[in-house]
């Protein structure tokens, strides 16, 4: 494994979840504890645009920055540890409640931080 496919493995989680809030933004909704209405629908629609924008970036900074990659994956490491902060806020403010889906994206973003963390350093 190499620091260019953590970024291609990294982006192709993030078109996943784009595709799943865009296919299915109730079910997502709902595993998170929320509740799910025309507003929320809409909030979905603008949330997903930004996450398909990020997927673009971070596919393609390995290409933009060829050798210099290791520069951006300290700062991927921040990145990918903001969802855990957020969904740790979240559930400490009683926002939401703690649960399988949110522990679970939680447990894949810290991975991925590791993972861009040390290829990183190499």
């Amino acid at each position: 494994m190499n620091l260019k496919l953590i970024f291609r493995i990294f982006a192709g989680f993030g078109a996943l979840f784009g595709l799943m809030g865009f296919a299915m933004p109730q079910a997502m909704a709902e595993g998170y504890g929320m509740a799910f209405n025309d507003d929320i629908k809409l909030v979905f629609q603008f949330t997903v645009m930004i996450q398909f924008m990020m997927v673009i970036i971070v596919w393609q900074l390995p290409d933009w920055l060829g050798d210099n990659l290791a520069k951006a994956g300290s700062t991927m490491v921040l990145v990918s540890l903001l969802p855990v902060a957020m969904n740790i806020y979240h559930v400490v403010t009683g926002a939401l409640p703690a649960s399988g889906a949110q522990i679970g994206e939680s447990v894949m973003w810290i991975v991925f931080a590791g993972l861009f963390y040390t290829y990183s350093k190499k």
